[in-house]
């Protein structure tokens, strides 16, 4: 299938190709889990999502945040991890989502041709994903081996100023993309690797995108002008990646976007700032605790369909937005 009919597949069938732009499933990143469950694979298939990013959060071993077996998170904050173990984290988590695939119960994807493979079968494609790369360990052979494996998606920094950027959350620091960070983002354009800016500070984004050949992704977020948080994206931010060809997530964030209709608010926002092109969804699922109401903690993501209907898009702009936009991104960056 060309590039051009995998995009228009996207594009002009309703439902056709959805796209989960930022998640853990089953909480696989951070709980004593053996592989994504099956429950979960058929939560996303019921929802219409044909692909999943599934994000390793590479930087628990210096943040804590380990969950039990009895559902307890445990995080003790500024850990100091024995050399190597960031590294050593990375790969047993990516086996995680190895498994579900060599179980036969997803498919990995590695450019959007899989995902229309994979659909025709009955199957979840998956993308393994770091959130910070700092299970990188700043090695850039890492990189390599990562990718090798079927890593297809970069997300440079999480909670934590690492060996590549800087952040948008406490504690904030001044700074911008690193000299490490720069050759990231050369290999993962080469390799074709998808880079994810969410959670980087306005320097890191501006630099990212300057040096990056390839459009640019911001997973999961909302619009600071409707809802007053440090996760959010100012105008400036969402016009700077908007301009490069990428795209936005909107999340269902309990917190900030208390009910499902919230994120179409947040949707016609960036729609009407920078246009429909620039817009998706990345539901951070498991990686939160609180959720819209009317998606939850069950992820009904055929609810933002009936949202954004409901709130007069047309069939195409609901294709676009439930992953028509990232199906763009991924076939240039992967072309």
């Amino acid at each position: 299938m060309t590039p051009l009919a995998v995009y228009l597949l996207a594009f002009l069938a309703p439902q056709q190709l959805g796209a989960d732009m930022h998640a853990h499933p089953s909480r696989f990143h951070r709980a004593d889990v053996p592989r994504i469950t099956n429950e979960e694979i058929a939560r996303y298939r019921r929802g219409g999502i044909d692909v999943v990013v599934c994000n390793i959060s590479t930087d628990t071993p210096y943040r804590g945040g380990y969950i039990e077996p009895d559902g307890t998170d445990i995080a003790t904050g500024n850990l100091r991890p024995e050399p190597g173990e960031p590294w050593a984290y990375t790969l047993d988590r990516l086996e995680r989502i190895l498994k579900t695939i060599a179980d036969g119960d997803a498919v990995l994807a590695r450019k959007p041709a899989d995902v229309v493979a994979a659909k025709r079968d009955g199957k979840l494609a998956l993308i393994p994903a770091l959130e910070g790369a700092d299970g990188l360990d700043g090695d850039i052979d890492h990189l390599y081996e990562l990718h090798r494996k079927g890593v297809g998606l970069v997300q440079i920094v999480h909670f934590r100023a690492n060996a590549l950027g800087h952040i948008q959350t406490w504690p904030y620091t001044p700074g911008g993309l690193t000299s490490f960070g720069k050759e990231v983002i050369r290999e993962s354009n080469r390799l074709g690797i998808v880079i994810d800016l969410a959670h980087a500070n306005s320097e890191t984004i501006a630099n990212a995108l300057e040096l990056s050949r390839h459009p640019v992704i911001f997973s999961h977020t909302g619009v600071a002008a409707l809802h007053d948080g440090d996760r959010y994206l100012g105008d400036t931010d969402i016009r700077a990646i908007a301009a490069k060809g990428g795209v936005i997530g909107i999340w269902p964030s309990g917190s900030g976007l208390p009910h499902v209709k919230d994120m179409v608010r947040h949707i016609d926002y960036i729609k009407k700032l920078v246009g429909i092109d620039h817009v998706g969804i990345g539901s951070d699922l498991r990686g939160m605790s609180r959720y819209s109401e009317g998606f939850g903690e069950e992820a009904r993501f055929e609810a933002i369909r009936e949202a954004l209907r409901d709130a007069g898009y047309s069939d195409p702009e609901v294709s676009q937005v439930m992953g028509g936009n990232f199906f763009r991104v991924w076939e240039e960056v992967t072309r």
